[in-house]
């Protein structure tokens, strides 16, 4: 669901009020047929559609990526700066800000499901490392004593 904010006035009645359109991550991945391609880069929402056809690469390159970040694809590639300035008519909002990575493009450790706590990372090799030294021990006395 596509939420507003507003943004870009300072009180002092200098300019209009822009708003802008906040897409969550999961409304985007819906996005991923050829007939509707959105795309995010770099916290940025685009409806590329209309662009499939006129794509130098193809439009295969950007159904590849579509509902999902292109941000490291669109770099990797190396676009233009016409490309960029072109991409500016596609923009139909941002990412909502609680879908955004943190600064650095990692994830915040302690919201992270995969491992809250190492320890069994280290736990194994370090009671390995006991059980094999009792064992050598054990070993070299057997056969000291033969």
């Amino acid at each position: 669901m596509a939420t507003e904010g507003a943004s870009g006035s300072d009180g002092k009645g200098q300019g209009a009020e822009a708003s802008v359109t906040y897409y969550r991550l999961e409304e985007v991945a819906k996005r991923n047929s050829s007939k509707e391609v959105w795309l995010v880069i770099h916290g940025r929402v685009y409806d590329i559609t209309r662009f499939l056809n006129e794509h130098p690469g193809g439009e295969e390159v950007l159904l590849e990526q579509a509902g999902a970040d292109a941000s490291e694809s669109f770099e990797d590639v190396g676009h233009s700066s016409d490309a960029r300035e072109m991409l500016k008519q596609y923009y139909i909002g941002d990412v909502h800000p609680s879908d955004l990575k943190p600064a650095g493009g990692k994830k915040d450790p302690s919201t992270s499901s995969t491992c809250k706590s190492c320890w069994s990372y280290w736990l194994l090799p370090v009671i390995s490392a006991v059980l094999l030294g009792f064992l050598y021990r054990y070993y070299m006395a057997e056969s000291k004593s033969s």
